[in-house]
């Protein structure tokens, strides 16, 4: 099912794709209009109501919100601080806000100079935490107290600083059929 301005969700399919998420999400899942309507504009001029929201608690309910989205046919958007000026964070999805829960730094390797952060942490937040090693993430944007790493990893190579990630996964969580690889840590 598309969800672009011509093909929306219906009112009972929203319901449904609510019902499917309650059940597997241990997070927070919103659909009520208020929500919706909050999160259906970012820093830009765009505002586009999502199908619903999901504020994770962990990884199993990010893959769970990916599931349940492939069963549904609905595109699935990932948003963390919403300081995007192009509109980036704002679509007819269901919108994942990273932001409340996943914003730990999982491990610092100083040796190597890398850090393995969640998505939700913010950029003043996860430089402050990597001073003590002598280490800073790159982006310095003027938004930098509250955006997300997580919205800077697909700009990182242009917008905000060149080359500045290693967007290769080491390892994947989700297998283009939906399954999960049976050695892969962040899925237990």
């Amino acid at each position: 099912m598309a969800t672009t301005a011509a093909r929306r969700v219906h009112a009972s399919e929203r319901s449904d794709i609510e019902n499917a998420l309650k059940r597997r999400v241990s997070g927070e899942v919103k659909f009520d209009p208020f929500s919706r309507v909050l999160y259906s504009t970012d820093a830009s001029i765009y505002q586009m109501e999502p199908v619903g929201v999901v504020i994770p608690r962990n990884v199993e309910d990010v893959l769970a919100v990916i599931e349940v989205a492939k069963e549904t046919g609905v595109p699935v958007l990932p948003r963390a601080g919403g300081t995007s000026l192009a509109g980036q964070t704002v679509n007819h999805a269901i919108v994942t806000d990273f932001s409340k829960y996943l914003n730990q730094i999982i491990e610092v390797n100083q040796e190597e100079q890398w850090a393995r952060v969640e998505p939700g942490i913010v950029l003043d937040d996860l430089n402050r935490q990597l001073l003590p090693y002598g280490l800073m993430y790159a982006p310095d944007p003027t938004t930098s107290s509250r955006a997300c790493v997580g919205g800077g990893v697909v700009p990182a190579r242009g917008s905000t600083g060149p080359g500045v990630l290693d967007l290769q996964p080491r390892r994947p969580i989700l297998q283009p059929d939906g399954g999960r690889p049976a050695d892969c840590r962040l899925c237990r």
